[in-house]
């Protein structure tokens, strides 16, 4: 097959998925959803065998895809310059906590894992799909046998609801938190609990802002982007929403 044909083909794919109408949840419509079939192709993972290796030892502990594990993995060999912990709030069965804990090469970073265990926690009626309870198919000593595994016999896994029954384990200021709780209460305890606690040049990363079935989060992150100019905010069209700490009145 031609190249020229191979183009046209695909070109025909997109341009009728791309057709296909909108669509919200009955309880956001504010939140509309759509095919996201970006035309880029670059694909740096391919070729980064240090990130394929760990992405290989994790990818059947996370629901997390291989497009947001990049992402992550980027964000924490960006902050190895930073001073301060790692968090990931909301862990299953330890992945993609993982993942970043071996991604991080300065010396001495402290990672801090915090689920309930029990699934999923504070739904509330800003939410959509969750009813509480679900993702409950783990146990602590899963993620602390992958931890193990993998050499990261450091990292403490904090169980309960998170910041109220574990947050006084975290005794230093964060340079990387990763929320992956998927409602919007839970998402905004982690998010209020971390504010004074993030260094400057901290990265917030919010795993659930661009999917159906999470408006809750896609919610709190809007609103909390209107209200508060020291951080900026990048959506990924993998669904990810960025938060970075800048100093206040940075142009």
């Amino acid at each position: 097959m031609t190249g020229w044909i191979k183009r046209r083909l695909t070109g025909l794919c997109y341009g009728y998925l791309r057709s296909q109408e909108d669509w919200a949840h009955p309880q956001a419509q504010e939140l509309r959803h759509s095919r996201v079939l970006p035309y880029a192709s670059y694909a740096p993972w391919v070729g980064n065998a240090d990130f394929l290796d760990v992405y290989e030892r994790v990818r059947e502990h996370t629901l997390v895809d291989i497009y947001r594990l990049y992402e992550l993995w980027q964000l924490a060999r960006q902050m190895d310059h930073l001073e301060g912990a790692f968090l990931e709030v909301g862990v299953w069965r330890g992945g993609s906590g993982c993942l970043l804990g071996l991604a991080s090469r300065r010396p001495g970073r402290r990672l801090f894992l915090a689920d309930t265990f029990a699934g999923v926690v504070k739904v509330g009626e800003r939410d959509t799909r969750y009813k509480g309870g679900e993702h409950a198919d783990t146990t602590v000593d899963e993620v602390r046998a992958l931890l193990s595994r993998n050499g990261l016999n450091e990292a403490q896994v904090l169980v309960g609801m998170f910041p109220e029954q574990n947050a006084e384990q975290v005794d230093e200021r964060i340079a990387l938190l990763h929320i992956d709780v998927d409602v919007y209460e839970s998402a905004l305890g982690v998010l209020t609990w971390a504010l004074p606690r993030l260094v400057m040049g901290a990265v917030v990363i919010f795993d659930d802002y661009g999917f159906h079935g999470c408006e809750g989060v896609t919610r709190l992150v809007n609103e909390f982007v209107l209200d508060n100019p020291q951080f900026r905010f990048f959506h990924n069209l993998n669904g990810h929403g960025v938060l970075v700490h800048i100093p206040r009145g940075s142009a």
